[in-house]
């Protein structure tokens, strides 16, 4: 259902179609006066009520396919962005292990000079990532933003 929802709401996008939609409002008034000027039975006079009819359904359904396209892609960013964080989090935790065993060769190679560098060492430990997101969700955004 959603795939067709897209494909919809991507077909309707297009100019070719607000040119089709046009062309059809356009025929519907001249094929009206048309036939009432050859005195044959238009389907209806001005205002064309039947045209606003069909104009208002179309309107209500081109919104609700544009609000559930959004829904959809909305829910794909959310996964999207889930994935990034997690691929993130391993990166991390991949980083900190080089660190650590690039660390660890340095202290027991013999050739290599023996020095404590904090910076490494920090680096080499895993840091936790729920108290790291919780830092993120309890950080104030600056006023006027979102």
């Amino acid at each position: 259902m959603q795939r067709i929802a897209n494909r919809v709401t991507a077909a309707l996008g297009k100019p070719s179609s607000v040119t089709f939609i046009i062309m059809l409002v356009i025929a519907w008034i001249i094929g009206n006066y048309s036939a009432r000027r050859a005195g044959l039975i238009s389907f209806e006079q001005f205002p064309f009520p039947n045209l606003e009819f069909f104009a208002t359904i179309g309107a209500l359904v081109v919104a609700l396919l544009i609000l559930t396209t959004q829904r959809h892609a909305e829910a794909l960013a959310e996964k999207r962005a889930q994935l990034t964080l997690e691929i993130a989090m391993l990166s991390e935790r991949k980083n900190t292990k080089i660190i650590a065993l690039l660390e660890e060769q340095r202290r027991d190679n013999p050739l290599l000079e023996s020095r404590v560098d904090r910076e490494a060492d920090e680096m080499g430990q895993i840091s936790d990532s729920f108290q790291n997101l919780g830092k993120i969700e309890g950080a104030k955004l600056p006023k006027g933003t979102t």
